[in-house]
């Protein structure tokens, strides 16, 4: 999916990280954990210093990427989600500073593609937190990639400064971590 706006970013000559894009979302739990599938791609455009005319998410929207489930053996279809927004709940502001850079697109290509740090994957869910979120964040905390004590200082901070109503993400932080540490089949860093 991606790959396809890279080429078209070298047709247009943009220069090295004329485009930058993050992913959060499922897409970027099954990366870290592969605890579940996503049909939908919720990334962000950091950055873009594209020419006028190109119009970088309708072009992502239009290329979906086909793929098999290895777990069903179903012809699978993954979409660039058109409405997904880093405004939806609580961010903490450097969370680019902590993403991962995909190796797929090197220092001088025209488009760097980046993963949310599981922190702030984990802080993204807090403000709508469905069951499949607090089970993504819980899959993150299971597996390693969040220290509890980490996830807390930085989801505060990121409540703090939230627009939204602070009280639904706070109590939600409180209950997984409280859930969380209290489960002795998991170990707390």
């Amino acid at each position: 999916m991606f790959k396809s706006v890279e080429a078209e970013l070298e047709l247009e000559n943009a220069g090295p990280g004329a485009v930058k894009i993050i992913v959060f979302g499922g897409c970027a739990v099954h990366l870290y954990t592969h605890h579940r599938v996503s049909t939908d791609v919720d990334a962000e455009i950091y950055e873009a210093h594209v020419p006028d005319g190109l119009h970088l998410q309708t072009m992502l929207a239009e290329i979906p990427e086909q793929y098999v489930d290895e777990r069903s053996g179903r012809l699978m279809e993954l979409n660039y989600d058109l409405q997904y927004n880093t405004s939806f709940g609580p961010i903490h502001e450097d969370y680019w500073e902590r993403s991962l850079p995909f190796e797929e697109f090197p220092v001088e290509s025209p488009l760097h593609v980046h993963i949310a740090a599981p922190v702030d994957i984990a802080i993204s869910k807090l403000g709508r937190a469905t069951d499949q979120d607090i089970g993504d964040i819980k899959a993150l905390l299971r597996a390693g990639f969040i220290l509890t004590s980490e996830f807390r200082r930085l989801a505060l901070q990121a409540i703090d400064v939230y627009v939204g109503n602070k009280e639904p993400p706070i109590s939600v932080l409180t209950n997984i971590l409280h859930d969380y540490l209290e489960n002795p089949d998991d170990e707390a860093p």
